[in-house]
């Protein structure tokens, strides 16, 4: 790849249950790794300057794709501060938390990890934490190439 431009992997992932009535724009979408150390704010301007969003999980199936695209910790589009919101402004109605990570009563904004190895299940860190992430687009159009 070239200098400046992070490593991207691209998966293309199929809603395996119809998806959930919604007023955003995350229809069969799909998923994209940028296997790039970034903060959660920082992260989301990318996936928003480069794709869409950070991921927005709606249901289990989307939640498997994004923690097969994920591998290992990485950012989706999960912020509480202090109530929850996607980062598109997705309705927040599905949830899948690692025991104790649920913490509402907290005020210190956070963002949202999802992870491989704790089989997709969600906790928050810091923000400022470094992590490469999952962005999201539509099923239909088109990625840029970042090589």
């Amino acid at each position: 790849s070239r200098r400046g431009f992070p490593h991207v992997v691209l998966f293309q992932t199929y809603t395996l249950l119809p998806p959930s009535l919604t007023t955003g724009t995350q229809l069969n979408p799909r998923y994209v790794l940028v296997n790039q150390y970034m903060t959660w704010p920082n992260a989301q301007r990318f996936c928003r300057e480069n794709f869409t969003d950070l991921a927005t999980v709606r249901n289990d199936a989307e939640n498997q794709a994004v923690t097969s695209v994920a591998q290992k910790a990485a950012w989706i589009g999960l912020f509480r501060g202090p109530n929850f919101y996607w980062s598109d402004e997705s309705s927040f109605l599905f949830t899948n938390w690692q025991s104790g990570e649920n913490q509402i009563s907290s005020t210190t904004d956070m963002c949202g990890v999802t992870s491989l190895q704790n089989s997709g299940q969600w906790k928050f860190s810091s923000c400022e934490t470094k992590l490469p992430f999952v962005c999201y687009k539509p099923a239909g159009e088109c990625f840029t190439a970042l090589h």
